[in-house]
This record gives structure tokens, C-alpha cells and sequence, in this order.
């Protein structure tokens, strides 16, 4: 038994992949802006600001790219850090809509926001499953 446990902790982490059609690659643009707003407001000395940029302008990198695609219907890698990213983008986002009265984009954002926390539990379960 524990040599599975053992041989499975040694494979590589393997990011989920997603299919993003182009209305929901346009709410992804909007909550990563979000909380690139946020993120620019806290000091680089704080833990992981500095990596959280980093991922922020590969997420960025990756959106741009979403929208030069001819084939939406090919999927998207995201690893643990940007899925945990956009699903916290994505719930600033939304309040963001709430304050502002944007009605008509709260409810693809909130099944948005829904999406991504199941996206967030299946990889913290998959991260607690290889840690213990």
C-alpha cells in the first residue's frame, strides 16, 4: 500500500483542463482586472504578492490567447495558482457587478463564480489526497 501512495505522489501535478467559450472568456478578462487592481494596492513585501503578479500576467498571457483562438472548443490548462486565482477574481468581480447595479452580467458571473469554487474543491481534495 504505501508504495502506490508513494508512486502516486511522484507524479507530476496535471492542470485541469477547461473549455472557455468567448462570453466567458470576456467575465475571465474582467475578473482578472479586478484583482489586478487589488493586487496593485498591496506591498511586494507581503507573502506571495509578488508570485501572485507573476501568475496574474500568465493568466493574462493565457485570456489574450483564448481570444485569438479560431477553435473554442479546444481546452484550456489552468494549474492550482490561476484556478485559485480566477475563482478569487472572479468573486471580486461579482460584488464588484452587485455595488454597481450591473444586473445582466450577474448571473453568468455568479454561475461563473460557482464553476470555479468547484474547480477550487477538486484541486484542494486532489492537493490534501497527495499530502496525505
Amino acid at each position: 500500500m504505501s508504495k502506490r501512495k508513494n508512486r502516486t505522489s511522484q507524479q507530476p501535478h496535471q492542470p485541469s483542463h477547461v473549455c472557455f467559450p468567448l462570453p466567458t472568456v470576456r467575465l475571465l478578462q474582467e475578473a482578472l482586472r479586478t484583482f489586478e487592481r487589488a493586487l496593485w494596492q498591496k506591498p511586494d513585501a507581503l507573502p506571495n504578492v509578488a508570485f501572485a503578479k507573476q501568475v496574474v500576467y500568465c493568466l493574462k498571457t493565457k485570456v489574450e490567447d483564448l481570444l485569438q483562438r479560431e477553435d473554442w472548443e479546444q481546452e484550456t490548462p489552468l494549474d492550482a495558482n490561476e484556478i485559485h486565482i480566477l475563482s478569487a477574481g472572479m468573486q471580486m468581480y461579482l460584488l464588484e457587478l452587485m455595488v454597481s447595479g450591473q444586473q445582466e452580467a450577474l448571473l453568468p458571473c455568479f454561475a461563473l463564480c460557482q464553476h470555479f469554487s468547484q474547480l477550487v474543491e477538486h484541486v484542494d481534495a486532489k492537493q490534501a489526497e497527495r499530502r496525505g
